[in-house]
């Protein structure tokens, strides 16, 4: 849903036409563009709107599988995104969306929350947290 009231009231967004009834895992919103909003759904991948959620299309290329359990935005380099794929590990997209690339197998266990995380060290400090059903865990962004 969405709400313009600062969640006094919500209205039901439509996500897609083949799949009116989507399984919702994860929102992310870019932190310089408001209008710029994806979110990742059990049966059709992730989803990307520019116009904040009034239409929506795939940005699925290059993914492994349509169950997407996080996303993530980079907080500095907002066109980089990070992909929770269940049974398939992280994917990483440089271009909003545009294409995804797998990077490694993810954490163990099932993956219900992914962040991105920049964390200044002096040698770029960006790591992704991951919380599963058997807690949090980080790996650093270096790859």
């Amino acid at each position: 849903g969405r709400s313009g009231d600062g969640g006094r009231s919500w209205q039901r967004v439509a996500l897609a036409v083949k799949h009116p009834h989507l399984d919702v895992m994860a929102v992310a919103l870019d932190p310089k563009d408001p209008l710029l909003v994806y979110v990742g759904t059990h049966e059709a991948g992730v989803l990307k709107s520019n116009d904040g959620g009034i239409t929506w299309r795939e940005a699925n290329t290059g993914l492994g599988g349509l169950d997407i359990h996080g996303l993530a935005i980079e907080p500095n380099v907002p066109s980089k995104l990070h992909a929770a794929v269940r049974e398939k590990g992280i994917y990483r997209s440089s271009d909003r969306g545009g294409k995804w690339t797998r990077v490694d197998d993810g954490p163990g266990g099932e993956v219900k929350v992914l962040a991105s995380v920049n964390i200044p060290t002096g040698m770029g400090g960006i790591y992704l947290y991951a919380g599963t059903a058997g807690g949090l865990q980080r790996s650093a962004d270096c790859f």
